[in-house]
């Protein structure tokens, strides 16, 4: 084999090597662009789903608001009842002295004590 021989086929080979190696660069950037098409749906479900987290979150908030509204609400009519029994019962017996009767309090062994 001639010096211009091997010269012409290392060429060849050079070019052979640089063309594989365009077209697997091609190949690569054909898929990152799908790769980047596919990132970009991703992130847009992903915004989606933190709209609906924090809608949700929301949602929890004001249930819990409510709960609590609920709740005072609740302590509140109770109390009122309290108030209006001891009210009746002064009204029935108005020699009884009832200061020391508390909402919070119950009877045992025979005495007012705070509940456990």
């Amino acid at each position: 084999m001639t010096p211009e021989n091997r010269d012409d086929n290392q060429a060849v080979a050079f070019e052979e090597r640089v063309e594989g190696l365009l077209l697997d660069k091609s190949k690569a950037e054909e898929a990152i662009s799908g790769l980047e098409i596919e990132k970009a749906g991703w992130l847009a479900e992903k915004g989606k789903f933190e709209g609906k987290v924090g809608d949700l979150e929301k949602q929890l908030s004001d249930a819990k608001d409510e709960v609590e509204g609920c709740k005072m609400a609740m302590v509140s009519q109770f109390e009122e009842g309290f108030d209006r029994a001891k009210v009746q019962v002064a009204f029935l017996y108005p020699d009884l002295d009832l200061s020391a009767l508390d909402s919070l309090k119950i009877v045992q062994d025979g005495e007012l004590v705070d509940e456990p």
